[in-house]
């Protein structure tokens, strides 16, 4: 599945569509991909809640056969994107069928976060290690973020966050001021528009 893929493009528009989801499983049953179509729609009904306790104990094992046998080959083209080799990262989670879930450095995210989201619904972020993340703010790719945890907001990070149109479908974000910084006044109207209230 490449990027020009019709239905991923689709997908990547709105990925709350589980409609989209299953129509992409339709088109990789098709395409010769039985594992990756199954593996999606097992997620879905996984994600939808309601099955039987048997059922969901039935969906939850094959989840994690398809994955043991496949999960390294469906997330090869998001490694080659961030340069590493078999094995070698697991900062990723797969939400209804796509990896929506990334765990990386703060420069790998400003780096390569466009070309990740070109290819899966990127929503949501762990900074590993922390760091801050300044420039990203003002690309489109991050209009599908819905949480964001363990980010440095300093007085930059800060301003493109409030700056960026793309933003709005942000719910969760656990930030950690940076402690150099002194800059109250900016600071407090980030946490009237990103922070919820009782959180620190």
């Amino acid at each position: 599945m490449t990027p020009d893929n019709p239905f991923l493009k689709a997908l990547l528009a709105e990925p709350d569509s589980d409609t989209l989801r299953l129509a992409l499983a339709d088109w990789l049953d098709e395409h010769d991909d039985a594992p990756r179509a199954e593996f999606v729609r097992v997620q879905i009904e996984l994600a939808r809640g309601g099955p039987s306790p048997e059922r969901r104990r039935e969906l939850e094992i094959r989840q994690s056969e398809l994955l043991r046998a496949h999960d390294t080959e469906w997330v090869a083209p998001l490694a080659r994107v961030l340069g590493l080799k078999r094995g070698q990262w697991g900062g990723w989670v797969f939400r209804r069928g796509f990896v929506e879930y990334f765990r990386l450095p703060g420069v790998l995210i400003e780096g390569y976060g466009a070309q990740l989201a070109a290819l899966t619904p990127v929503r949501e972020l762990l900074v590993d290690g922390g760091g801050a993340i300044v420039s990203a703010w003002a690309q489109p790719w991050v209009k599908n973020l819905t949480r964001v945890y363990e980010l440095i907001v300093t007085s930059a990070a800060a301003e493109a966050m409030l700056a960026s149109p793309h933003l709005a479908k942000l719910q969760v974000l656990a930030p950690r001021f940076a402690e150099t910084d002194d800059n109250r006044a900016l600071y407090n109207r980030f946490r009237k528009r990103f922070v919820p209230k009782g959180a620190k």
